[in-house]
């Protein structure tokens, strides 16, 4: 009879420790909205849950970095509109110093002018954002161009002109996100000459002829600047490019994020009303047993004494 009141009272304790413990893990699901906080809590759906996280993970780096590719190339845009001033101002002086009631000193000032221009367009080929140079290509810790009136073009290139960083969207698709400051001021042909179009050239040929007093050097300069605002306009565009791309797949990472944000849910999360359902039923049950384990007419050793 021993034997049996304490096989009896064991399978008790058991099942109430089992309840009690599935009462426990219900209000953690339901206080920290979790479901599945360990590989035991739901052993089927761990590698599906998992492999979530990771896209979540990898979709925020995108974003990211996005973000980043955005602010660059709206400051690029900035940098370029104010080039664009500048040689608008340089078109104007070329027009005042081609005429022929221009004199020496009238050139030599403006040879002044275009030289303080030039400065300044070698400060926005040195743009930067979060102390990269943004037009530094593959090498964006190094100052671009260093002004230089003494030099070939007025300038000093200080750094190389490969580009081969990318950005990636959600999908995977890739696109270059910026050019060089070679490849929109100082573009060169193939044997290293300067191309058509080539700014910080067109724009140190003025200077020369402003300074030299030459008429035809100047009228010269003044169609090479058409040719300069021709390649800063291409410049302009691919950046107009960049911003659009760069917009179009930060909203498809945040769709794709949400899309998944909800499937990792879906698996992980708690269903609260379904557990608060399930932790009704498991505290009934609890004191249903409760009471009926007490209710019953169970001898002990001292009922068959006396």
């Amino acid at each position: 009879m021993l034997a049996g009141l304490d096989a009896f009272n064991s399978t008790f304790i058991l099942d109430l420790n089992s309840t009690e413990a599935s009462i426990t893990t219900t209000n953690q699901q339901i206080s920290s909205g979790i479901r599945v906080n360990q590989a035991s809590d739901a052993p089927g759906d761990i590698a599906s849950i998992l492999n979530y996280q990771n896209q979540v993970a990898n979709i925020t780096q995108v974003q990211t970095n996005l973000d980043f590719a955005s602010t660059e190339a709206n400051t690029a845009d900035g940098a370029l509109s104010s080039a664009s001033t500048l040689l608008d101002q340089l078109t104007s002086i070329a027009s005042e110093g081609a005429t022929g009631t221009s004199t020496a000193a009238t050139r030599a000032t403006l040879a002044q002018q275009v030289q303080g221009i030039q400065q300044q367009l070698v400060r926005i080929a040195n743009t930067t954002v979060q102390g990269n140079y943004i037009f530094g290509g593959d090498d964006p810790t190094t100052v671009p161009y260093t002004y230089n009136w003494s030099a070939s073009g007025g300038v000093v290139q200080n750094n190389t002109a490969s580009n081969t960083a990318t950005i990636q969207d959600a999908s995977g698709d890739t696109t270059i996100p910026r050019m060089t400051a070679q490849q929109i001021f100082d573009a060169q042909n193939a044997n290293g000459t300067p191309a058509a179009g080539n700014i910080f050239q067109a724009v140190y040929a003025l200077g020369q002829a402003l300074q030299n007093n030459d008429q035809a050097g100047i009228e010269s300069a003044s169609d090479s600047l058409q040719a300069a605002t021709t390649q800063l306009g291409q410049a302009t565009t691919f950046y107009g490019n960049v911003e659009n791309w760069v917009q179009n797949a930060s909203e498809q990472a945040s769709s794709t994020l949400t899309n998944v944000q909800t499937e990792v849910s879906s698996l992980r999360d708690t269903d609260v009303a379904a557990a608060a359902t399930d932790l009704s039923t498991e505290q009934t049950a609890l004191s249903a047993a409760i009471a009926a384990h007490g209710s019953l007419n169970v001898k002990s050793l001292f009922s068959y004494l006396g």
